[in-house]
């Protein structure tokens, strides 16, 4: 009997001797550094558009004092560049209200991911008819004499209608080339 409760105790001493290895190897596994998690990818900076004062959903009878855009980062540190358009035209790169400014981070301009812009934009010269006012952002523009065209990953822009009238009446209409006055049985073979 004596022997049997040698084996015994042998068994044991050895069960617990591999629970022991098997622990500690588990606890240097653990005590490993994780790996570096890669960066995140740069992403265009983008306007919150249903933030935006005065609101793009009407058409502005009076020109405001400042316009405020909210604009979400991927990383809220980034810096970024915005620049100001009235009545731009792409043709001719006319319209620039204000060279390209740099929004560099602030903690009391940023919430969270979110870095709200106050832009005072001077009223057009003429008040006849309708214009059109444009905030255009990106992380950087293609260069400095062309600040509505943003670099890779891209940008945004919030568009602004002002008419004294408070209507669209004097806004220019775009034709995209259809004569909707054609019957669709004369339009000819498609």
């Amino acid at each position: 009997m004596l022997r049997r409760f040698s084996r015994i105790k042998r068994a044991l001493l050895v069960a617990t001797a591999a629970s022991l290895a098997a622990v500690s190897l588990a606890a240097c596994i653990l005590a490993e550094e994780p790996a570096e998690l890669p960066p995140t990818p740069l992403t265009r900076p983008t306007i919150l558009h249903g933030s935006v004062v005065p609101s793009t959903s009407t058409v502005l009878g009076t020109f405001p004092e400042k316009f405020i855009v909210p604009v979400e980062l991927s990383d809220p540190t980034l810096s970024f560049q915005w620049a100001t358009f009235v009545d731009y035209n792409a043709l001719t790169g006319t319209g620039l209200v204000d060279l390209p400014r740099t929004s560099t981070f602030e903690a009391a301009t940023t919430q969270g991911r979110v870095r709200t812009l106050e832009v005072t934009i001077n009223p057009p010269p003429s008040t006849d008819g309708c214009h059109v006012i444009e905030v255009v952002v990106a992380l950087r523009f293609a260069s400095p004499s062309e600040p509505h065209v943003p670099s890779e990953p891209g940008g945004d822009v919030v568009t602004w209608f002002y008419s004294p009238g408070g209507d669209l009446s004097g806004c220019p209409v775009v034709d995209a080339g259809i004569d909707a006055t054609i019957d669709a049985g004369e339009a000819g073979p498609q």
